[in-house]
């Protein structure tokens, strides 16, 4: 069984390590399927030809593609999947990830794809796998969605793994790893940083989420602490990206973690996502002292009422007071914050506004977006319950740029709400601008007067 994994470019200057299909590729290599190929569009910005005339030399029992629900993503994977439909010798093609999970019907049909890995794809796609090199019905395989003729089945959903230490660390042997290792916005040139995870799941449900699984799973600290060794042996890192959906869990969980690498002695930075009704002092101080430099929070909205409405458990005090113990104890903060859901209104807007200028630390470029209802989110369905939307093909139809309105839940009308929100991304725009002219004034200035002889140019 030869199988592809095809990584799609997402036409971006950086692209991250994309993790899921690596755990993936690591879980049916540990299960014995060894004869996996990556093919990086992402990093070399292979065109849509070149794919063809390598599938055209090269076979491939499986063809894998894992995404996210955009509106670029899903043109991307339609005409990926169009080449791979018109080559003679044609893979089974597997869909995955947030974006068709949610909706497999309609993405067996809209990419002519041939199954959909439904929630964490581990298992499903291990026991998919199996069945095709077993030549057995894909009826009995949990968790997929399938093409049978003319019909498209949808089958029992796998219960996700419990033990996330049963699953081996990402499969990136074979990847381009100097291109993966880089970086960031908020570290030196010199820092060399890797994608990892803690955990997989949240513990909250905000309205606005698509969740692949229910509830939330914890690696043993040992395992975290194991895998940092070897990026840090292997790849000579120094900068760790948390990407799970929530690492500040609450105050047991990120002492445990903190301590251990403390404990290590591991000399890392790393960054990571945080929920502000946990921050207290504590928690934010041993996170900097175990190497943490910034944190991303979502805020979404400064209003106590919508916050309310979009579930997101936490009131503007909260917020507030973590923004400040953040800051206080040196760690970035960095802010998610969108406009236009549920309790949204002119003033909603401004108070958020108001808020990101009070503490904004210029630690990277800000705005404001439209919060989209993308398929499986609590939002998705109520906007179908009002009316607002048929489904995924309705969806797709009016998503069509991050910045602009896919549904309007608010009483604002479509052309105001998007010169609002112009209006606020020129002002925010304009103030970081500012800001850094005066710093790189600041910095001419002080080498010119001798103050300053480390500074290289505002090109370095």
């Amino acid at each position: 069984m030869r199988i592809l994994f095809i990584f799609y470019d997402n036409e971006s200057r950086d692209n991250i390590l994309p993790l899921g299909a690596t755990y993936v590729a690591a879980y049916v290599r540990k299960h014995g399927f060894l004869d996996i190929i990556y093919y990086c569009q992402d990093v070399y910005h292979y065109s849509e030809h070149h794919l063809y005339k390598y599938l055209q030399k090269e076979h491939f029992d499986v063809a894998a593609l894992g995404f996210v629900a955009g509106y670029f993503q899903h043109q991307k994977i339609k005409k990926i999947c169009d080449v791979i439909n018109a080559v003679k010798e044609r893979p089974f093609i597997v869909l995955g990830g947030h974006g068709p999970t949610p909706v497999p019907e309609y993405f067996i049909r809209y990419a002519g794809a041939d199954a959909v890995v439904m929630g964490e794809g581990e298992l499903p796609f291990l026991n998919l796998v199996r069945a095709l090199a077993d030549g057995t019905c894909l009826s009995q395989v949990k968790g997929i969605a399938y093409r049978d003729g003319e019909e498209i089945r949808v089958n029992e959903r796998e219960k996700p793994i419990k033990d996330l230490d049963e699953i081996p660390f990402p499969y990136i042997e074979p990847l381009p790893m100097e291109y993966y290792v880089k970086s960031s916005f908020l570290s030196s040139p010199l820092d060399r940083g890797m994608t990892m995870c803690a955990n997989r799941g949240c513990i909250y449900q905000c309205n606005f989420c698509l969740r692949l699984e229910k509830g939330i799973r914890l690696r043993s600290t040992e395992s975290i602490v194991e895998e940092i060794k070897k990026y840090v042996r292997d790849y000579g890192v120094n900068l760790i990206w948390f990407y799970d959906e929530l690492f500040m869990i609450n105050k047991k969980r990120v002492f445990e973690v903190c301590e251990k690498i403390l404990q290590e002695n591991l000399k890392i930075k790393y960054f990571c996502a945080g929920k502000l009704n946990t921050v207290t002092p504590e928690i934010i101080q041993i996170m900097r002292r175990s190497g943490c430099t910034a944190i991303d929070y979502g805020i979404e909205q400064f209003d106590d009422d919508a916050l309310k409405k979009m579930n997101k458990k936490q009131t503007t005090e909260d917020i507030e007071r973590g923004i400040r113990i953040t800051l206080e104890n040196g760690i970035h903060p960095l802010f998610n914050i969108i406009f236009g859901n549920l309790g949204d209104t002119r003033e909603t807007l401004q108070k958020s506004l108001d808020f990101l200028h009070k503490y904004n630390d210029y630690g990277q470029i800000r705005s404001i977006r439209p919060v989209t209802p993308y398929p499986g989110s609590p939002l998705y369905y109520l906007a179908i319950e009002k009316g607002l939307l048929k489904g995924p093909e309705d969806f797709y139809e009016k998503h069509k740029n991050l910045e602009l309105l896919t549904v309007n839940f608010t009483d604002i009308p479509d052309d105001e709400f998007h010169q609002l929100l112009f209006e606020a991304n020129t002002e925010i725009i304009t103030k970081y601008y500012d800001h850094m002219k005066e710093v790189q004034i600041d910095y001419f200035k002080k080498v010119y007067s001798g103050k300053d002889l480390a500074f290289r140019g505002l090109r370095h």
